[in-house]
């Protein structure tokens, strides 16, 4: 099975012969509430986000599609109207593909707004075909993921900074790929695995959260248990961003404060 991200968008398509599913993360629908209560008012993005997403399924016609984890954001300061507009997004994106969510942890009650026919999974992910691993990131894998040959995973919103030497700061999204380091793996998870999988971070589906500048964060600044394990590879890490531009090697693209 191959994966590869589509050009200029944070969708990865996931391709065995003729079969393709995609696969997105971290839409945090509800994000314009939270803003909006510190006083920057900013449109519902619910229905662009479903338009944005209904566009590239009629571009690329998947027999499925995942949803990676904190497709909502919070609850508790969620507008009326947003949690009104949520099963219609569902039943929407059903209608084109079969859905399949792996929650985040943003995704708690989630249920409640899914129709008939979405299939929702555990934290601890799921696999496709034996040979793709899919999780938010927010919990420990279950051992099957790790058994594939590549993971897939969002959560960290990975970006890369830049920065002049004017000291101009700017920052793009970014995709990370790497492997796990089995030994960093509680034993009983790495207990019979011999070769570690390939690591694939996502970038972001919205455009409103921010991201972490994964080249100037220390490790344990990183969120999920595989990175405060340090099992994830960053020092071997390779980075392109969304518009397939290879930068290389994380650790040639480094920030202060540097890697350990």
């Amino acid at each position: 099975m191959k994966t590869v991200p589509i050009l200029k968008k944070p969708v990865l398509k996931i391709m065995k012969e003729d079969e393709k599913a995609l696969a997105i993360t971290d839409l945090h629908l509800g994000i314009s509430a939270e803003i909006s209560k510190k006083g920057i008012e900013i449109p519902n993005r619910v229905q662009k986000a479903k338009e944005r997403i209904l566009k590239i399924l009629e571009e690329q016609a998947p027999e499925k599609m995942f949803l990676l984890g904190d497709i909502k954001h919070n609850i508790p300061i969620m507008s009326q109207r947003e949690w009104e507009l949520l099963p219609d997004f569902f039943e929407e994106l059903s209608e084109k593909t079969n859905i399949e969510i792996i929650p985040g942890n943003h995704d708690g009650d989630i249920k409640g707004l899914l129709p008939r026919g979405i299939e929702l999974h555990g934290s601890k992910g799921t696999t496709k075909n034996q040979k793709i691993g899919l999780l938010h990131g927010h919990a420990w894998p279950k051992k099957e993921l790790l058994q594939t040959d590549t993971i897939i995973m969002g959560h960290n919103h990975p970006t890369i900074e830049f920065e002049d030497e004017l000291g101009g700061r700017a920052k793009e999204r970014a995709w990370i790929r790497t492997e796990l380091i089995l030994e960093k793996l509680p034993e009983n998870l790495r207990k019979g695995i011999e070769e570690p999988p390939e690591v694939l971070i996502m970038p972001a589906f919205s455009n409103l959260v921010g991201g972490g500048a994964i080249n100037r964060e220390l490790p344990e600044d990183l969120l999920g248990p595989l990175f405060e394990s340090e099992a994830v590879d960053l020092k071997n890490a390779e980075v392109h961003l969304l518009d397939g531009t290879f930068l290389g090697k994380l650790e040639n693209l480094r920030l202060e404060p540097a890697y350990k």
